[in-house]
């Protein structure tokens, strides 16, 4: 209980509080960790703009898209540890550079982390594509890739893989004229796990596998022919 000479001084402390709360700018959940909120608050600070942009979780983060793809304006936006709710509360600041392009992968932690439900995510994902169709964007959404069940540290490696199978194959029903879908599975696993040769902790890519990404990707960057099996 609060001593009597301070209740009269509530009411303005509140005002003061909720002054400071609000020039402060976006509040994230305090579930995200703090490299949520570092990287996301970088990325408001960022100038300029860029005609791709890379969306999704560390998968996205841990590459350099602007080295893989020279000839390109790209900046990537991934945050490690990001789900589809992060990127949907984040998608201004991703709007922010005014891209023409983006290509989207998240999911792999709604599953291990979040233990979200696919309806869910996939309606996260709808509504991110939605938002970015609306500011002009053509969106090119990837497969969620799997995770790998002998060298991943998750037990429910398995549980999650089923989970993205059902997830990739709801994806591929966003194609569209202004959305692009590109499976990634039949490049990077096999038997519904992220191949061997890929990865060394099971979840992320070594440098064949980004190698095999950009390759897989590369037809749907502006000025490059679409391959036959695009869609």
């Amino acid at each position: 209980m609060l001593p009597k000479p301070l209740r009269p001084w509530l009411p303005l402390l509140a005002l003061l509080c909720a002054g400071t709360a609000g020039a402060a700018g976006p509040q994230e959940p305090a579930e995200r960790s703090s490299y949520w909120r570092e990287r996301s608050s970088l990325f408001r600070t960022l100038p300029g703009r860029a005609d791709i942009v890379m969306v999704g979780d560390s998968l996205t983060d841990g590459a350099e898209w602007a080295e893989l793809f020279p000839q390109q304006h790209i900046v990537n936006r991934g945050i490690d540890g990001d789900t589809s709710a992060g990127v949907l509360a984040r998608l201004d600041d991703i709007l922010e550079a005014r891209p023409r392009q983006a290509f989207l992968m998240i999911g792999i932690n709604d599953f291990a982390d979040a233990k979200r439900e696919v309806d869910a995510v996939f309606a996260d994902y709808r509504a991110i594509v939605e938002r970015l169709r609306q500011a002009g964007v053509q969106v090119v959404v990837q497969s969620t890739l799997p995770c790998n069940a002998t060298k991943a540290a998750w037990k429910s490696c398995a549980s999650i893989n089923g989970k993205i199978a059902q997830l990739d194959a709801r994806l591929a029903t966003l194609a569209s004229s202004r959305v692009r879908f590109v499976d990634l599975r039949p490049v990077l696993a096999a038997d519904g796990n992220l191949k061997d040769e890929f990865t060394y902790d099971g979840v992320h890519l070594n440098g064949d596998g980004y190698r095999r990404w950009q390759h897989a990707i590369a037809p749907f960057m502006p000025g490059v022919r679409r391959h036959a099996g695009a869609r």
